[in-house]
């Protein structure tokens, strides 16, 4: 009312200075305002600081309340609930508890930080908040990770401007320039993971699952058999897979082969992985039938008796015989060198039966069809000797 009374009346007139109390008015209901708003974000942070139990000294100035929820994180074997309370200038990273409290696991502050949207196995909108020490994965609806992504990213903008900083977002698809090591890889979920990320050797029982430290996959024990001291872990030495140390050494090797340079370093890089993996650990090979000198089909097999027979399919190649379940497979499930054995049809039983010894310990029974009976003698005989 007083805006449309200034608006008609005339400025000549003696009531018009009067009028001016309008502007006082309004900057007073404008300072009004702000004091409740910032009274009622001074009570949020208060709450917050109240609900959060191992948290102090939240209230700083200058520090406002920008959201909150509740996320799934990815980890190894699981998903659990972690909830986020983000500030204007850090963001609380916390697990909820069942007397409805949260309990405080780290302050990440927002300096530094960077924001990718990914894929990672079966977690389609997953978020991964990414620091200098501290990597986190994250998972929810796409809805809502969109939301994050864009809040987050604000924020950051935000707290960059005012710092002069640049923000630290990416969408899904880009890649940070950064160097294996100095930051902390995302760690694949090793329950989503059943043949190594490296080569085509299946997990089981005796062939566990590693995490490589650089790049975060999921490899075997001997495509992870070297170590490295990696600059987010304070150059504490971890495992890594073959791919990153070779790029982790790729600057070694570039080098200047300067007389120089110390003898110790020159070894410390000659790693023959490939003369590990053909001594330990399983043996795989990809089915098919070679060139001349191989043999494969199928056949049945007992363990030193006839009483239980079992039809699988074997490969005989490079003097090693390799078994499958089923002609599909394209991973061995056993491989046995032959190189000392001996083959020996049995003394009383069907022509299509032969013998696998180790001097007088019996191994295997074998059954093939009467066609090709005597091609499986000949070519394991010939794979037991040099």
């Amino acid at each position: 009312m007083l805006l449309t009374y200034m608006n008609n009346i005339s400025p000549n007139t003696s009531e018009y200075k009067d009028t001016q109390a309008l502007t006082v008015v309004s900057d007073v209901a404008d300072l009004t305002n702000e004091s409740l708003s910032n009274g009622v974000a001074l009570l949020r942070l208060v709450h917050i600081e109240h609900n959060v139990l191992g948290l102090k000294n939240l209230l700083q100035p200058n520090r406002v309340f920008v959201k909150e929820g509740t996320l799934m994180k990815v980890s190894r074997k699981s998903k659990q609930p972690r909830h986020l309370f983000l500030m204007s200038d850090i963001m609380l990273y916390t697990y909820p508890q069942q007397d409805g409290k949260y309990r405080l696991i780290n302050t990440l502050t927002l300096t530094g930080m960077e924001v990718t949207k990914l894929m990672i196995d079966n977690t389609q909108h997953a978020l991964k908040i990414e620091l200098k020490d501290t990597c986190i994965t994250l998972s929810t609806s796409s809805i809502e990770r969109d939301d994050w992504f864009v809040t987050l990213n604000r924020t950051i903008a935000d707290l960059g401007s005012v710092l002069g900083e640049p923000t630290g977002c990416l969408e899904f698809g880009e890649t940070v320039e950064a160097c294996l090591g100095e930051n902390a890889p995302p760690l694949v979920s090793v329950s989503q993971v059943s043949v190594c990320m490296n080569c085509p050797v299946r997990f089981s029982l005796t062939h566990r699952r590693h995490h490589c430290r650089a790049c975060g996959k999921v490899v075997c024990r001997d495509c992870c058999r070297n170590k490295v001291p990696l600059k987010y872990l304070k150059n504490r030495r971890a495992k890594v897979c073959d791919k990153c140390y070779s790029e982790l050494y790729k600057p070694v090797a570039m080098g200047t082969g300067s007389s120089s340079r110390p003898l110790s370093a020159v070894f410390q890089n000659i790693h023959p992985t490939s003369l590990w993996r053909g001594r330990k650990g399983q043996l795989t090979f990809n089915q098919g039938i070679g060139p001349e000198g191989e043999m494969s089909g199928t056949l049945e097999r007992s363990r030193n008796s006839r009483r239980s027979w079992k039809s699988l399919w074997f490969l005989l190649k490079d003097k090693v015989l390799y078994t499958y379940p089923q002609p599909e497979e394209r991973i061995a499930c056993e491989s046995l060198p032959l190189l000392g054995f001996s083959v020996r049809p049995e003394i009383e039983g069907e022509s299509s039966v032969f013998q696998l010894y180790h001097k007088t310990t019996l191994y295997y029974t074998f059954k093939a069809q009467d066609t090709h009976t005597a091609q499986w003698v000949s070519a394991m005989e010939e794979a037991t000797v040099l």
